[in-house]
Parts: C-alpha cells; sequence; structure tokens
C-alpha cells in the first residue's frame, strides 16, 4: 500500500514482540525504515503479542487509515482489532486517531488473527477477510456502507474440498495468513494462505463469489488488449468480438473494488473504448472486460 501517496507501494509489517513496523518503498525494490507508529497523543500504536496490520481508506474520505490486530493475552480469546484513522491534512504523512474504531467485538477476538480489506462477495463495500491461527479463513461481511464499515461476527470460507482450514482440512499446521488477490488475472478473486509449514495454500475462485480449487474459466473467441499502459490516466482498452455485444469493463483496485467502469453496445469486430483513471491514486488495478458471456483481463499499472 502507497500510504504517504508517492507512487511507490509501501510496507507495514507486525512482530511476534507486538510491534508495528513502517517501511516506505525506495522506487527500486528496496525499502526504508522510517519507525514505529504513534497515535495523534504521542502514544505508541502496539499490542503485546503478534501484531498484524493492514492498511486501507477505511472510512473513504481519501487517506490511507491503518487496521492493527493483535492480542493483548496470549489465550485463544485475547484478541484486538482496531482501526486508526487517518486525521492528517497532509496526504504524504499520516497522523493516526488515538480514538480508535474496536471491531473486536463485531468481528472477532481471537487470538494471532490477520485481516485484509476486500469486496469478496462484490456486492460494492468493503469487507474482511480473516486469517486465524488455528488454520481458518474467515469471510466478515460488511453490512453498513463503505464510509462506515459494520459488522455481525464472521463465517468460514469453505471451497470443493470443504472448509478452507490449513490445519485441519489441509496438513499446514496451522497459523492461516490470508491473501485475496486476482491470482490468474481472470476477474475473479483467489485466495492464498500461508501457514505454520510454510507452504502457500492457493485456492482458485471459479465465479464472482465462490472459491473452489480447480475450476476456472476463460474465453474462446474473445480478444481484449490495453494500451497506452503504463498509464498517468487516459488508456485504451481493445477488442475483438466474435458477435455484436454489450461490452462491460470494470477496473478493481486491490482490494476488489470498482473505480471506474463502463457498458456500451458494440458490432461484431473491431473495438476500442477510453478509459479514464486519472482521479484514483497510483498503483496496480485489475481491468475487467467481459462480452457475450466471455471475459478477459488485464494488470494495469497507474502512475503519477
Amino acid at each position: 500500500m502507497d500510504f504517504n501517496n508517492d507512487g511507490i507501494l509501501d510496507l507495514v509489517l507486525g512482530e511476534r514482540d507486538g510491534y508495528f513496523n513502517f517501511y516506505t518503498g525506495n522506487g527500486d525494490g528496496t525499502l526504508h525504515f522510517i519507525g514505529y507508529p504513534f497515535d495523534d497523543l504521542g502514544n505508541p500504536i502496539e499490542r503485546n503479542y503478534n501484531s498484524s496490520g493492514y492498511l486501507d481508506d477505511w472510512n473513504e474520505d481519501g487517506y490511507i487509515d491503518f487496521i492493527a490486530g493483535g492480542y493483548e493475552t496470549e489465550t485463544t480469546s485475547g484478541g484486538i482489532l482496531e482501526v486508526y484513522l487517518n486525521t492528517g491534512d497532509d496526504i504524504t504523512s499520516p497522523v493516526w486517531s488515538a480514538s480508535t474504531i474496536d471491531l473486536t467485538s463485531s468481528v472477532s477476538n481471537k487470538w494471532r488473527l490477520t485481516h485484509q480489506t476486500f469486496d469478496l462477495d462484490r456486492d460494492g463495500d468493503k469487507d474482511l477477510v480473516l486469517g486465524y491461527e488455528m488454520g481458518n479463513v474467515w469471510f466478515a461481511e460488511n453490512i453498513g456502507t463503505n464510509s462506515n464499515p459494520s459488522f455481525n461476527g464472521y463465517v468460514q470460507l469453505v471451497c470443493d474440498g470443504g472448509d478452507i482450514n490449513v490445519y485441519d482440512n489441509y496438513p499446514g499446521g496451522g497459523r492461516a495468513r490470508e491473501n485475496v488477490i486476482d491470482y490468474n488475472s481472470d476477474g475473479i478473486p483467489d485466495i492464498l494462505s500461508g501457514c505454520n509449514n510454510g507452504w502457500i495454500y492457493y485456492f482458485e475462485g471459479y465465479d464472482q463469489t465462490g472459491i473452489s480449487e480447480g475450476a476456472s474459466t476463460s474465453p474462446v473467441e474473445f480478444n481484449m488488449t490495453l494500451s497506452e499502459v503504463p498509464t498517468s490516466g487516459m488508456f485504451s482498452v481493445n477488442m475483438t468480438l466474435p458477435v455484436a455485444a454489450v461490452v462491460e469493463i470494470n477496473i478493481f483496485d486491490a482490494c476488489g473494488r470498482i473505480v471506474e467502469s463502463s457498458s456500451a453496445s458494440h458490432q461484431i469486430g473491431f473495438a476500442s473504448v477510453q478509459m479514464n483513471i486519472t482521479d484514483v491514486p497510483a498503483g496496480m488495478y485489475i481491468v475487467s472486460v467481459s462480452a457475450g458471456g466471455t471475459m478477459e483481463t488485464a494488470r494495469l499499472i497507474k502512475i503519477n
């Protein structure tokens, strides 16, 4: 996540002793350690054990916020999950509010929990995907809005082989460390789960809201390419259509949210659609194009 808005990806790392470590990217694959986070009252943001951090614009105000997990007591119910809103007025230098949003009771109080925001059910709002010490990967649905998320517990994510659990169902030793991403660039979110023995399990998404282990779909007679990429905002989606069709174009950010879309009818043959993402932040996006029941996707890099 680019938390200082310089167009270069940054990194936040948790650790066993409960600290959060912030690094800025240098643009050449290296990182610069900038220190541990403090809130706006000067208090260190840390946990007693096993901290886990994630950055996202939680309240959709254009500023990156900090979601901090970990646990306070070494018990299976000693976890804590809070959101520190960015209250700074400089988009390149976040200021974390001491008045946190406590998600512990509404999401989970389990220990060694990791978390990621992602619109996994594709209903337009940010949800939470959670990885647990005992191998589970859970889904917490946002029953509020994007600017004011709200949760009421979680459910177990399943695949066609049963529960997504890298302890009971898949021999990984537990400690599920989830990552939701369109790994195979088919426009459908997949789940990667790390585990205690060092393996990474890949669960492939097979429809817009489901998770499978091996099913995939690919277009047969439909071709799509992007031009003017990397882009600072304007680029073209070029297509060859085997039949006349309504072409749906969706651009997804790293959290699975649609940042720009287009829908229009096109005749058989070549078609080109101009897209504009000038107002979205720099970073990597997925362009999904569907027509006549077929779909193709491509990665897109937005630069400043």
